[in-house]
């Protein structure tokens, strides 16, 4: 029987390189350390090609659901001139939970973390700043739902289960320069030991009903956006 939680040749895959884009690939071998090599990726009929150190989130499909991985291209074999990305897994696999909350890519909501006290997620409503004594690291949000964030940052090692207060940014989003205030749980960090940046996932709570409706807004919004300009491009191919 084929286990839910781990990736097998011939799993046919999808690869969501920089949050951007998913790409289409096969799980060509799995060598004994467990280096899983991979098709050229394909976007739209064309390959695409990824470069060495690029992370990547990998989704596999079971019965029973989506899964997803972080991994780190460790190695490019070039056969027939065809380039075959070697990929190293990060995490254990987690279930996808995309179907039920979309997670936007993003680059331009700064974000800052602040040290969290409990019971901060109650008055997170009424507080307009957070003590600066408090503030530990700046970081920037690279993918956000109504669930979760996923933050990039080189100055903290944020650690599993660990809770925070986030200051976000969204750059004047609805004329909004505010800073919108959120309490995280940290459910994945890892480490990209050339770039010395921790890759963090992390769920969101606190939220009362008026930020989860800014948020659902806002992420509705950027995503048709998105749209428009996607089928704009399409028509000038």
């Amino acid at each position: 029987m084929q286990n839910d939680t781990t990736i097998v040749v011939g799993d046919k895959i999808d690869l969501t390189v920089d949050g951007k884009q998913f790409y289409l690939a096969r799980v060509d071998d799995i060598d004994r350390n467990g280096l899983v090599m991979i098709s050229a990726p394909i976007y739209r009929q064309t390959q695409m090609h990824l470069r060495l150190y690029d992370e990547v989130y990998v989704v596999f499909y079971r019965i029973s659901g989506r899964y997803i991985v972080l991994a780190r291209v460790v190695d490019i074999v070039t056969k027939n001139e065809t380039q075959y990305p070697v990929i190293e897994i990060l995490t254990d696999p987690e279930k996808d939970q995309r179907r039920e909350y979309y997670r936007l890519p993003v680059n331009s909501i700064d974000t800052v973390l602040f040290e969290y006290t409990e019971g901060a997620e109650l008055t997170l409503a009424l507080r307009e700043d957070i003590e600066e004594a408090a503030r530990l690291a700046d970081a920037r949000a690279k993918d956000i739902s109504v669930a979760g964030i996923g933050l990039l940052t080189t100055k903290w090692e944020c650690k599993r289960d660990e809770r925070y207060m986030l200051k976000l940014y969204f750059d004047g989003f609805k004329g909004d320069s505010a800073p919108f205030l959120v309490c995280g749980r940290v459910v994945r960090s890892v480490l990209t030991p050339e770039s010395g940046i921790y890759n963090v996932g992390m769920q969101l709570f606190g939220l009362t009903k008026s930020k989860n409706d800014f948020l659902t807004k806002y992420i509705l919004t950027e995503q048709q956006k998105r749209i428009v300009q996607e089928k704009l491009i399409v028509g000038e191919e």
